[in-house]
């Protein structure tokens, strides 16, 4: 008798720890998320609308070496920028946030926009664990048009 109990004692928890195994390699057979397809967050027709008519399709970034971006080229802008990132919104305000940087609380905790940015104006929100940045040519209605793209980018994201 103490043999057949010690048998199905064995039993279960052989069953036990292999249930427990199964469940952790299921987990660790699960893919990271899917970084998001940045030409998928904001259409060419919602670029035409902010932006004006665009010149061709959008051109997405050479994914395989890390840029992970999709360029518009409107008509009356020489080039509207999506691009995901990774790390702290932090870093890239000191980065990029310039002298000067705007904050941009509607788009979430420590977004902001630099309007002047070498030349062009950079905005940056984060969703999860990935960066959102917007850029466009410095010009007077460059911080509108990139607050709309990413008003639109950032709950595809």
């Amino acid at each position: 008798m103490l043999n057949l109990w010690m048998g199905r004692r064995s039993g279960l928890l052989l069953g036990g720890i292999a249930a427990v195994l199964a469940g952790s390699l299921a987990h660790l057979g699960e893919a990271a998320p899917a970084v998001p397809d940045p030409c998928k967050l904001v259409t060419a027709a919602e670029v035409e609308r902010i932006a004006g008519s665009l010149k061709g399709a959008p051109k997405p970034g050479d994914i395989a070496s890390g840029d992970v971006s999709c360029e518009y080229k409107p008509a009356k802008t020489a080039w509207i920028n999506v691009r995901l990132q990774e790390g702290e919104l932090s870093y890239w305000k000191s980065r990029n946030g310039g002298k000067n940087p705007l904050p941009l609380p509607q788009l979430g905790k420590d977004a902001f926009v630099n309007p002047d940015s070498e030349g062009s104006a950079d905005l940056f929100a984060k969703k999860g664990n990935l960066v959102l940045r917007v850029s466009a040519p410095k010009g007077p209605i460059a911080v509108d048009m990139i607050k709309a793209i990413a008003l639109k980018a950032l709950p595809r994201m």
